[in-house]
């Protein structure tokens, strides 16, 4: 049997877990909807972790794609002695979902030992957890990345930016910033070991990348794997301090892309922008390339679609149809 380790530090109540007994130790929290909640402490035995919690980037806010060993060094240092602070969740369908701590739960898993948590029974509605799992943040503190997958999931609910900048207490150019660096695929992104030391310029010359890659017809597979083969030849990268290591690792990124526009090119696509967003990821373009074109949207409304496929069919019809 998992023997429980001690849970000591700061706690959510004015006595620390560390001088009461867990067994039956239990905190009540005021949702925003002013529902209360009873969350019960419990600990997860190292391995159940991956079988009985998860994290969802709804709630949480957290995206787990950066969450790397790499990333987890101040809390891997720790939590293999102790835990300071318990993780928050609710049960969904039989398992544990966390909304506070999904860095503890990332390490507990690394290092393979117990994960305490509090947990509530008590059923919590999405917004609730949400704003929950905002106000009892313990952990470090989302980076602008976080903050936009988790707007793009507001903005798909059918919000626009104006909306979303007014429920979240955000500025509009903080919202068009934070969706921009969302908007960086994930390819790129998996090539910095620490992704929390990327910073707004960053995201944005990295999302200036795909976009001359695009115009170019290139594929940014090949691109990526180029830059990984660059930054094998940085001198003494594990020697190097996070940041340091980003620095560097953007710089690969820029000598690729130098090599790649230095080169004499084919004939290059002309991109004809047919409108205007205010969103870097949402566009409607025509690409024409010698006697071949296209019609490239991204991010349009449904029915939009379904209404440009009717004109599109008929017009073939007008003009082919014999």
């Amino acid at each position: 049997m998992t023997k429980k380790r001690p849970t000591i530090g700061r706690t959510f109540s004015s006595s620390p877990l560390s001088n009461i007994s867990t067994d039956n130790y239990r905190q009540i929290f005021t949702l925003s909807s002013g529902k209360k909640a009873v969350f019960m402490f419990e600990t997860i035995p190292a391995e159940d972790i991956a079988e009985r919690s998860f994290v969802s980037l709804a709630t949480n806010g957290r995206d787990q794609a950066g969450v790397t060993e790499e990333s987890l060094q101040d809390i891997i240092r720790t939590i293999r002695l102790q835990q300071f602070f318990p993780a928050i969740g609710r049960i969904i369908d039989g398992k544990i979902e966390i909304l506070d701590g999904s860095r503890r739960r990332a390490a507990a898993l690394i290092c393979h030992v117990d994960l305490n948590v509090l947990v509530t029974q008590d059923d919590i509605d999405m917004d609730d957890a949400r704003k929950l799992a905002a106000d009892i943040q313990t952990a470090k503190e989302h980076n602008l990345r976080e903050v936009g997958l988790r707007l793009l999931l507001l903005r798909d609910s059918g919000m626009n930016q104006k909306e979303i900048a007014q429920s979240e207490r955000l500025s509009p150019a903080k919202v068009t910033r934070a969706i921009q660096a969302a908007s960086v695929p994930e390819m790129m992104l998996e090539l910095f070991p620490v992704q929390y030391e990327l910073t707004y310029p960053d995201y944005k010359f990295l999302l200036d990348i795909d976009e001359q890659l695009r115009l170019r017809s290139l594929e940014l597979e090949t691109f990526v794997d180029s830059v990984r083969k660059q930054i094998k030849t940085i001198y003494n990268a594990s020697e190097l301090v996070s940041d340091e290591l980003k620095n560097e690792i953007i710089k690969s990124f820029r000598h690729v892309l130098d090599e790649i526009l230095a080169k004499p090119g084919k004939q290059a696509a002309v991109v004809e922008k047919l409108w205007n967003f205010e969103e870097k990821d949402k566009y409607a373009r025509k690409r024409i390339k010698g006697r071949a074109f296209s019609y490239e949207f991204s991010r349009l409304p449904k029915e939009l679609q379904v209404e440009l496929d009717r004109l599109i069919l008929h017009t073939m019809k007008k003009h082919l149809s014999q």
